[in-house]
């Protein structure tokens, strides 16, 4: 679910977001993911769609807090095609910087703070930072569940989503 807007544009609509993550070594992984919107704008629907891969490298050898903060950074690329205009006024490739930490309370339940640097490579000026925060609670070993919840401060939207996650490992 996404809803916001700004300067007297009302915002809503619905969104599905696919992910992938893929272990890089140890400490790093890759996330591919793809993200498709149903946006409203006042009275005009639209569609966006963005694709992309990122490399988040987990700074778990810092030993920060006793091993109960994991602190990651991480950057990417991907392409955006927004009709809406609601993330960036640019379409076509992006590149993104993010960081944050997650805060493991247990085997099972954790806390993750962050920040997205989103980008245009056609115009660098169009950017959107966007806030992230999750709660997650792995059932088992295999199966879990996230709460997410994000605000992008161009449009000032906030995303709010379940997902369910599964390990194969």
């Amino acid at each position: 679910m996404l809803d916001g807007g700004k300067n007297g544009v009302d915002i809503e609509g619905d969104e599905l977001s696919l992910s992938i993550n893929s272990l890089a070594s140890d400490f790093a992984d890759f996330e591919i993911y793809l993200d498709y919107a149903n946006i409203e704008m006042g009275v005009q629907d639209d569609t966006s769609w963005n694709l992309g891969i990122d490399y988040i490298g987990r700074l778990d050898d810092l030993g920060i807090g006793g091993g109960m903060l994991r602190p990651f950074l991480g950057a990417g690329i991907g392409y955006l095609k927004d009709k809406a205009k609601a993330r960036l006024t640019e379409d076509g490739l992006t590149w993104s910087f993010r960081g944050g930490t997650e805060l493991i309370f247990t085997d099972e339940l954790s806390l993750s703070l962050g920040g997205k640097l989103l980008g245009s490579w056609t115009n660098f000026g169009s950017t959107d930072f966007c806030f992230d925060l999750g709660f997650t609670w792995w059932i088992d070993d295999v199966h879990g569940l996230a709460f997410e919840y994000s605000h992008t401060t161009e449009n000032e939207i906030d995303f709010i989503g379940l997902k369910y996650l599964y390990s194969w490992q």
